[in-house]
């Protein structure tokens, strides 16, 4: 992902679906740290509304990484 930095976390669920699942907190922040690539893209090709969207998702994913802290 262009700028976003983000892996799945060590020993999450691979692609072909072997290995263990994420912990919500896992996925809240691999998720987070996707939506933070994904706005950034849609705001700079001009797709004010999509950012708007994946913003929206992104609070989300924030709050459920603070929630179980």
């Amino acid at each position: 992902m262009a700028g976003s930095g983000a892996r799945p976390p060590v020993g999450g669920l691979s692609p072909s679906g072997e290995g263990r699942d994420f912990t919500r907190q896992e996925a809240a922040e691999y998720i987070a740290s996707l939506l933070e690539g994904l706005r950034a893209i849609a705001h700079g090709a001009q797709m004010p509304f999509l950012a708007y969207l994946l913003n929206v998702a992104l609070e989300e994913a924030n709050n459920e990484k603070a929630s179980h802290r």
